[in-house]
Parts: structure tokens; sequence; C-alpha cells
């Protein structure tokens, strides 16, 4: 049987280069949990935070919802 978590926030990149220039670039304080080389869990309740963030880094987040 699947797990279903509820309030989670998710970050995803193509490469482990391209999430480590975001997280160095301030996301890393934001950061829950590293799940593998190309995604970290964030936390949620910060999330229009971290949009913002990446934003100004000059990224287009794709923000997406159940």
């Amino acid at each position: 049987m699947p797990d279903l978590f509820a309030n989670v926030a998710l970050i995803e990149c193509a490469d482990q280069t391209a999430l480590e220039e975001v997280l160095a670039a301030g996301l890393d304080r934001f950061v829950v949990q590293r799940l593998s080389e190309t995604a970290v869990v964030i936390d949620h309740e910060r999330l229009d935070e971290v949009i913002r963030l990446l934003r100004r880094q000059g990224h287009t987040p794709k923000v997406t919802q159940e």
C-alpha cells in the first residue's frame, strides 16, 4: 500500500549541480530533508518565500498542486 503525505513541498532539479546551486544561493535554510541528489523536501509553510527567492534568482519554478 502506498504512503500518502499531506502538506509537503518538494524541490526537484534536473541534476545535482543545479540543485546545489539553488541551495547555495540561500534555499538551504528551508530544507527539511534531502531525498536524493536532485530532490529535497522544503518547509511547506514557507513555500511563498521559497518561490519568491527562486524567481529573484532567475528561475521559473513549476508549481503544481493536487
